[in-house]
């Protein structure tokens, strides 16, 4: 068991890393819980930030823990192969996950591309996490935890926009036409009345899918509630972090202060 305690720590490391809001949010979960969430959040980011020759062995490990034979040589393989069967966890949602790495398009030309997208990746990663989010209620809450993780992915792509080109590309042509944001401005970073008007678009959308989460809160058993709800919020947080700061997403990836972050989850 101390391989497997070192293997979710390890995992833990890797979402504190390259997504500190939802370490911060599923912190509240029972320690079984938020080990297998640390697990399956840090799958999901190898899987993102894989390159083409690296996704056919990733997925092939994966396969190999869907299969039940995975040797669990390395500690993202260790955790997530214990969190899979501790969980039963169902496979379709990752084979997805996979599947949407692998064939994301160069880039999207209308919001319901976008929303598409953001649904294959962070809609599905909402559906990994729901068995540890709630043993009942599974169908009640399925929409409940697509819609947090399609608002999460969509406000990840508002605030990354300077990280790599990716990004940029995902928002939506025909969206930045409508405001009057050309491609030249995407490309050298401009922030102008047309961008702020196209950001806001998409925000309007991540803001609702994070009310239908909140909406559905009740349903969660009481150990999750505060979890969910801190996702919720902290993530909503970023937007308004943004807006604050003029919208200055090309220069830096906005990120919330610890005290920030104590702030709102004082407020829970």
């Amino acid at each position: 068991m101390k391989e497997i305690k070192e293997a979710y720590q390890q995992c833990g490391q890797i979402v504190s890393e390259y997504a500190p809001a939802c370490f911060k949010a599923f912190s509240f979960l029972p320690l079984k819980q938020r080990q297998a969430v640390w697990a399956v959040l840090a799958f999901c980011h190898t899987t993102a930030s894989a390159d083409e020759e690296a996704l056919p062995v990733f997925e092939a490990e994966a396969e190999h823990v869907f299969q039940r034979t995975s040797n669990g040589k390395h500690d993202l393989w260790k955790a997530f192969d214990h969190a899979y069967q501790t969980f039963r966890l169902d496979s379709e949602p990752f084979r997805e996950f996979l599947a949407a790495k692998k064939e994301e398009p160069k880039t999207h030309e209308t919001l319901d591309e976008l929303l598409m997208g953001a649904y294959q990746t962070g809609g599905n990663a909402g559906l990994m996490l729901l068995p540890m989010l709630t043993r009942r209620n599974q169908d009640q809450l399925k929409q409940a935890a697509v819609s947090l993780g399609l608002a999460i992915q969509l406000i990840q792509i508002l605030n990354d926009l300077g990280t790599d080109q990716h990004q940029k590309n995902c928002i939506p042509r025909q969206v930045m036409q409508q405001f009057g944001y050309t491609e030249a401005d995407l490309q050298k970073g401009t922030v102008n009345k047309a961008f702020t008007m196209t950001w806001e678009y998409i925000a309007f959308e991540a803001e609702a899918y994070l009310e239908e989460c909140l909406d559905a809160l009740p349903l969660f058993p009481q150990y999750s509630q505060k979890a969910v709800k801190a996702a919720a919020q902290l993530y909503r947080a970023i937007l308004e972090k943004v807006r604050a700061e003029q919208y200055n997403v090309f220069e830096q990836k906005h990120a919330l202060t610890d005290s920030e972050v104590k702030l709102i989850l004082s407020k829970l």
